[in-house]
């Protein structure tokens, strides 16, 4: 499960690093682009290491991300459905303040997992260590 882990950390990096290097190409379209797919990558790998981010003493970090996360996606919700109820700037300007902070969040997850992947590997090194 580790190699796995990796795979997935270093997919996403290489993503991440492909949304920014986007930017001069395809201006904020490509960088929104690789923002919802990232998003939606996170959110899948978050959901299946949930437990592995409890039981190893993250319960805090992955349960802030989770109320971030459902913030976030609450008020985007809330902005595409009711851009007729409101002002169309008003609905502009807080999906763009709601796309600055899933960027925060993205980063925050990529921080929490790398701790978590660094955590299980020094876990594995020290019950090897032990058993020698």
């Amino acid at each position: 499960m580790k190699t796995i882990r990796k795979i997935d950390f270093y997919g996403q990096l290489i993503l991440g690093f492909a949304m920014l290097a986007s930017i001069p190409f395809l201006f904020l379209y490509g960088f929104l682009l690789g923002l919802f797919f990232l998003g939606c990558w996170q959110l899948i790998s978050a959901s299946l290491n949930t437990i592995t981010f409890i039981r190893f003493g993250f319960k805090k970090k992955i349960i802030i991300y989770w109320i971030w996360t459902a913030v976030v996606l609450f008020v985007l919700l809330i902005c595409f459905r009711a851009t007729r109820l409101f002002n169309s700037d008003l609905a502009d300007i807080v999906v763009t303040i709601s796309l600055g902070v899933s960027v925060i969040i993205a980063v925050y997850y990529f921080y929490i997992y790398y701790k978590l992947i660094d955590q299980i590997e020094f876990k594995n090194e020290l019950s090897g260590f032990l058993k020698s």
